[in-house]
Formats: C-alpha cells, sequence, structure tokens
C-alpha cells in the first residue's frame, strides 16, 4: 500500500500566507503589550495626580491623532469636578473653557460607560467626542475627555487601547490620591486639621534656612497663641465642648490669616502661626487682630443653650539672624508667658 503525500502548490501557498498574517498579528499584539507595559510604568512613575494626568494624555495621544482633550478629577464629597490636565495642539497653554458644562460627566460616570459621538457635526470647540470613565468599584475617580481629532472617527480597536489605558490611569489615580490622604494625615493635626507639631518644626527650619540664604532682607514672624482658662471649659463643661471650643479658634484663626501664614497645632490648647516676610508692624496688627476676633467669637454649648465665650493670648516674636528653630520659640513662649502672667487676652511682643 502506498500513499500521496505530495502536497497542492495552491494549499502551501494559503498556509504560508494565513501563517503570515497570524505572526503579523502577534508582532502587532506584543507591540501594543509593550506600549501597554510602558503606559502603565509611566502612570505608576509619579504620585502627583497632576503629572499622571499628563502621561494620560501623553498615552492617547500615541495612538489617536487628538487636538484637545483633558482629565478630570472628581471629588465625591462636593460632586464637583477638577481639570488636573489639558491639551489643546494650538496652544502650550491651554485652558478649558469657564463657561464648560462639567454636569455631563456626572451622566457619564453614574452610567459607568464610555460615551462616544463621531466629530462629523461638531460644531464649537471643547465639545465631548469621547468621555471614558476613570471608576472601580468603590470609586468615582473622574474622566478622561477627548474633544477633538483631527482623523475622521475614533476607530473600536482605538477605542479598546483607550478603554485599557483608562483602567491603568483609574489605578494609578486612586493610588495618587491616596498617598495624599496618608501625607495629609501625618502631617495634621486629627482634631483641628491644622498642621501638627512636626510639619511645625520642618517648616520652621525651612524659614530659617531662607532667612539664612537671603540674610537681611528676609524675617519670618512666629506667634504663639494659647486659649484661656482651657482647663476650666473641660471641666465645666466636659472635654467634648472643651474639643468645640478649640475647632471653633481655628476657624476663626484660618479665616483671619493671609493665605500664606501657617498654623499648626502645638500641642493642647496652644497653636503657633508662622508669618512669612514679616515686619513688627505687620506681626503686631495680625495678633491683634485675631485676639479681636476669637474675643468676639462665641462658642454655643448644646448641653446648656448658652453661648460661651472665649479669648486668647498670644506671644509674638521675629525671627533674629542668630536664632536656632529653639531660640525663636523660646522667645515666642516667654512673650506668651508674659501675657497670660499680667492679665490674659493680650498679645505681647518680645
Amino acid at each position: 500500500m502506498s500513499y500521496d503525500l505530495k502536497t497542492d502548490p495552491e494549499d502551501t501557498s494559503t498556509l504560508l500566507h494565513r501563517i503570515h498574517i497570524l505572526e503579523s498579528q502577534l508582532e502587532e499584539i506584543r507591540l501594543q503589550t509593550n506600549v501597554l507595559l510602558d503606559i502603565a510604568r509611566a502612570l505608576n512613575a509619579s504620585l502627583d495626580p497632576r503629572v499622571i494626568a499628563a502621561n494620560i494624555i501623553s498615552a492617547i495621544a500615541s495612538l489617536i491623532s487628538i487636538d484637545q482633550a483633558s482629565v478630570c478629577l472628581y471629588k465625591e464629597k462636593t460632586q464637583e469636578f477638577e481639570v488636573i490636565g489639558v491639551f489643546d495642539s494650538r496652544t502650550i497653554s491651554p485652558q478649558i473653557p469657564p463657561n464648560l458644562d462639567f454636569s455631563f460627566l456626572s451622566e457619564v460616570l453614574a452610567k459607568g460607560e464610555t460615551y462616544y459621538c463621531p466629530p462629523g457635526n461638531k460644531t464649537q470647540d471643547w465639545e465631548w467626542i469621547c468621555c471614558l470613565p476613570l471608576q472601580n468599584a468603590q470609586h468615582k475617580t473622574g474622566t478622561i475627555n477627548i474633544h477633538a481629532i483631527r482623523q475622521a472617527e475614533i476607530t473600536p480597536e482605538q477605542m479598546q487601547f483607550l478603554e485599557t489605558v483608562a483602567g491603568h490611569a483609574t489605578s494609578a489615580l486612586e493610588n495618587a490620591l491616596l498617598y495624599a490622604i496618608v501625607e495629609r494625615e501625618s502631617i495634621t493635626d486629627g482634631l483641628t486639621g491644622v498642621y501638627n507639631h512636626r510639619y511645625f518644626q520642618k517648616r520652621l527650619r525651612e524659614s530659617i534656612s531662607l532667612c539664612q540664604r537671603h540674610k537681611r532682607s528676609v524675617t519670618f514672624g512666629l506667634l504663639m497663641v494659647d486659649v484661656d482658662n482651657f482647663k476650666l471649659f473641660n471641666d465645666r463643661y466636659g472635654h467634648q465642648f472643651g474639643d468645640t471650643v478649640l475647632q471653633t479658634i481655628v476657624r476663626e484663626l484660618r479665616n483671619n490669616l493671609r493665605e500664606e501664614d501657617l498654623i499648626a497645632r502645638y500641642g493642647g490648647e496652644e497653636f503657633v502661626i508662622l508669618i512669612p516676610e514679616a515686619t513688627e508692624k505687620i506681626i503686631l496688627f495680625i495678633s491683634e487682630k485675631i485676639r479681636e476676633v476669637v474675643e468676639r467669637t462665641k462658642v454655643y454649648n448644646t448641653a446648656t443653650g448658652v453661648d460661651v465665650s472665649v479669648t486668647v493670648s498670644i506671644g509674638v516674636t521675629l525671627w533674629r539672624s542668630t536664632d536656632s528653630p529653639t531660640s525663636v520659640i523660646l522667645r515666642a513662649d516667654h512673650a506668651l508667658y508674659k501675657a497670660k502672667t499680667t492679665g490674659r487676652n493680650q498679645s505681647v511682643y518680645y
């Protein structure tokens, strides 16, 4: 018995052609995988949301000819959107139009599905061509938005790529936001929300270093604020009311300080305030303003239904070129001691 092992040349050609196609497809998959790995590395290389947003836009631009794009963060507490990344091929300093309606993004996040509308009938700038939700089972993180492209449409393959990028972007932004929370909690006081003692010491050293580099042209002021008779509040009304007093005072301090001023809880009922680029006149004005505002403030006691008055004493000083962190704090503390022992509810400059 014998078999004819000859193969039809046409069948061989077809088989080779199919092998060639498969090899091409495998190479394309390999390239796409490498691109996505590079994108994932880039997105996770930073914990700054704005850097991540720039990397997201770069990833999109590597595949799609975009003219306008943006990345938005969603703030669940306020249900508002913050633009953290913008791209416009016409300018190096792109700006989202101030009248752009972001309510549409809420609808996209609520549905959890990619929105896509081909740009054929585009009539104005910054329309929504594509909006990809950034979310997981626990959180709505934000959106990736494409507003203008230089191609007829986004192909299904490109859309699949975009949705894969969106998945990596969600993870990267979630990590960055979690890191920001941990970092913020490590430097803030849990009760009042202002900076804690450790962070104050760090900023104090930085302020001294800055002044030393500029020699006598720059100095800063230090205020040490103490709540008068705070133990009486705790003894008479309870520690919970004492906490309310501290929170109320911090609110008033924040409302009456400049943006560049730093407030921290030094310990117990004491707070410190760093006043950059200060003069004696400036810090005395600020300290008296704070003292008067607190004096006018009433803290409502829910247990008794009575408004309770509260005052503070303030020790004030300026940094000197011979000062160390310890010496400038001691001088402010000495001024505070004098303010408390000579009548309270006053500012004393040392």
